[in-house]
């Protein structure tokens, strides 16, 4: 079978490798629909923390079930449509014996510490697996990120009383935004880019605003009649934002960070005693797949607004350097694997 093999920074090879076969609680997925993610830029560019080479990159991932392991007696179906979750936990830490396998301390995750979907088939766990019903498999795809966007409303509580403001309108933002809106919460979006903006408030935002365009705290407080949103979320990673949602937040709110950096952030200490805040990290996902696979079916044409580009197999190393090079125009890249 062909797939599309990170070398090195930069460097990416179309390849042959043999076909996999399925072990005990495992299945073959044939791979239909990848997305590009921010990791897979990293990993492309050589500056991911986890990533080794050569690796085959891809964990937003859609297919069909080809072949199971020997004994397999669940509920799936061969030829059906899935989504895979990519996260691959040891089941023994103590995140995991929490319910907390999405911050495993041994987590490895398909595309980035194990070869991942850039391929036409790929043999993982059937516990991974989640049927997606009438769902095409370019928004099946679209799963993993979404529920990204799940996991950060959930850490943050987020109901239909809350003022929400995220920061940060790339794929993760969008997603947050989509998962908040659903819950019926008010968000105001910010980033640097119109066309995200723009994005955005097709999917639900109430209000937009341009990061470096005015008086941020004043369109927030006018927003907000004074009070002050009761969430603020990072989707950046950097530290003027992570700052800013801790000024912007309401007294008694909480501020989520899902953003990556190896940045410090320098926080005044009165903040979290005065507000008496919750501060609130957000990794991946602790069982929240299957709601991301129904959070998508109840707003397909708004998850599809999240596609801009197509790329086949082939063209892998293309559209990695498409999204890295032009953000304003490349919200969502997928590389179709299957014709």
């Amino acid at each position: 079978m062909k797939a599309a093999v990170t070398l090195g920074p930069g460097r990416i090879s179309l390849e042959e490798r043999p076909e996999p076969a399925p072990g005990p609680g495992e299945a073959v997925v044939r791979v239909e629909v990848v997305g590009v993610c921010g990791s897979d830029l990293h990993i492309f560019h050589g500056t991911h923390p986890y990533a080794t080479f050569p690796r085959i990159q891809g964990h937003e991932l859609a297919g069909t079930v080809a072949a199971f392991g020997a004994g397999y007696a669940g509920p799936l179906r061969l030829g059906e449509r899935v989504a895979v979750e990519p996260l691959l936990a040891c089941g023994v830490c103590y995140p995991c014996r929490h319910g907390r396998g999405n911050c495993c301390v041994r987590l490895a995750v398909l595309g980035a510490h194990v070869d991942g979907a850039l391929t036409e088939a790929i043999a993982v766990p059937t516990g991974s697996l989640y049927p997606t019903g009438a769902l095409s498999a370019e928004l099946a795809a679209l799963v993993e990120p979404v529920s990204i966007g799940v996991q950060a409303v959930t850490r943050g509580a987020i109901t239909a009383e809350d003022q929400v403001v995220v920061f940060g309108a790339g794929p993760i933002g969008q997603a947050v935004t989509l998962a908040a809106v659903d819950r019926g919460a008010r968000v105001l979006v910010v980033d640097k880019l119109p066309t995200r903006l723009a994005l955005a408030a097709r999917l639900g935002a109430e209000r937009t605003a341009e990061a470096d365009a005015g008086d941020l705290a004043a369109v927030v407080a006018d927003w907000t009649g004074g009070d002050g949103p009761g969430v603020t979320i990072d989707a950046v990673g950097v530290p003027a934002t992570i700052r800013a949602c801790v000024d912007l937040v309401a007294s008694a709110g909480r501020v989520v960070i899902i953003g990556l950096s190896e940045k410090e952030v320098s926080l005044p200490i009165i903040d979290f005693t005065r507000k008496e805040l919750t501060i609130l990290g957000s990794r991946n996902n602790a069982g929240l797949f299957g709601e991301a696979v129904a959070l998508v079916g109840r707003h397909p044409e708004r998850v599809a607004a999240l596609i801009t580009h197509r790329y086949p197999l082939a063209e892998t190393a293309a559209a990695i350097a498409f999204a890295a090079e032009h953000p304003a125009e490349a919200e969502k890249v997928l590389i179709r694997v299957a014709d």
